[in-house]
């Protein structure tokens, strides 16, 4: 109902993100025209955050909030739920983009 659509690409084994919990992941961002914003794979370092606190843009908490630890999803994140109408990234994300996120969650 959101707008967020996922592709899990691997299901984890582990258990449902629950919302508050601190969770690590992997991850690159692109636009829908194919052009990356972030990639931490690159840094080789995964990024924490508490999930579904608001620290996050509204669609990567949602689509973290529904995968166990261990999966592996796209998320295909729709402007509303991103950065609206806000430039982002230094001007590497336009406004009104659609995001589209691969996340490793561990």
């Amino acid at each position: 109902p959101s707008g967020l659509k996922m592709m899990v690409v691997q299901k984890g084994g582990g258990k449902l993100v629950r919302k508050e919990e601190t969770v690590q992941v992997n991850y690159f961002g692109f636009l829908s025209n194919g052009v990356s914003f972030d990639n931490s794979f690159e840094r080789r370092q995964p990024m924490g955050f508490p999930a579904g606190v608001g620290q996050m843009i509204p669609g990567f908490d949602e689509g973290v909030l529904s995968l166990t630890h261990g999966s592996k999803a796209f998320f295909f994140i729709p402007s509303k739920l991103g950065y609206g109408d806000t430039e982002a990234a230094n001007g590497l994300i336009p406004a009104n983009s659609e995001l589209i996120f691969y996340i490793e969650l561990l």
